[in-house]
This record gives C-alpha cells, structure tokens and sequence, in this order.
C-alpha cells in the first residue's frame, strides 16, 4: 500500500527540514555584513579624503575606526561622519599605517572588521611655483 497524498515519504524527511529551517523559523540572527569596506587610495598631502564603511546588521549597530589596532580619536582635522572616516587634511605622519573599520552589534556584542586600508600620501604640489612668490 502507499503513503497517504501529503504525508512524508520518509520518516527522516521531516526532522531534516526542521533542522535546515530552524536558523530561519527559530530567530536566529543574520550577521553584521559590510556593504562597503574602505580601501587603500592615493591622497595628497593637506587634502581632502574619505574612508568609507557602511554595514547592514538586524539591530542596532556601533561603528569605529582603528589605525595600526588603535582606536581612532575624532579630532577635528580627523572625524567620523556617519559610519566612514572623514580627514580635512591627509597628514603623513598622523594618518600613515592600517586604518580599519570595526562594527559590533550592540545586542548580540558580535564584531566584524573590515580589510586593512591605507593612505598612499603624496606630495600637494600648488600652482605657484617658489620663483614667482619670490619677485
């Protein structure tokens, strides 16, 4: 005789999907996942530049920086705005080693960090050369 229309076939049918649908049914919460990560770029010394971050998390979310594994003190040359790190003016010795962003839920206290980025800092060349400013 068969199986009745509708029941399992199979007696470990059941307890296999429960177990690959219990993650989604049972609350489990999704990871913080970076949506953009920062990445290394040319900046020009006294200029200008942003390292971007941005995450996506169930709850609420705490975002900060580290340079070379130290937390990172907004000043006002060197700020977070938003989740990503602003610099009014790229300075070679503040802002040479490895930045990384670094979020951690607030509930759960899980953390995930970005890559590693850096800062290729060059040189701002200005428009007027020395000879002109001295005549």
């Amino acid at each position: 005789m068969g199986t009745a229309r509708g029941a399992p076939s199979s007696p470990c049918r059941l307890p296999l999907l429960s177990v690959l649908l219990l993650p989604l049914l049972g609350g489990a919460q999704a990871a913080v996942v970076f949506i953009k990560e920062p990445s290394s770029q040319d900046a020009l010394q006294g200029r200008r530049a942003l390292l971007r971050c941005e995450v996506e998390a169930p709850g609420p979310v705490h975002v900060f920086w580290l340079l070379d594994g130290a937390p990172v003190q907004d000043t006002e040359r060197r700020f977070t705005q938003g989740s990503s790190l602003s610099f009014t003016a790229v300075d070679r010795l503040q802002d040479s080693g490895a930045f990384q962003c670094v979020a951690r839920d607030e509930v759960t206290g899980e953390e995930a960090r970005s890559a590693n980025a850096s800062f290729n800092i060059k040189e701002s060349r200005g428009c007027v050369p020395h000879e002109t400013l001295n005549s």
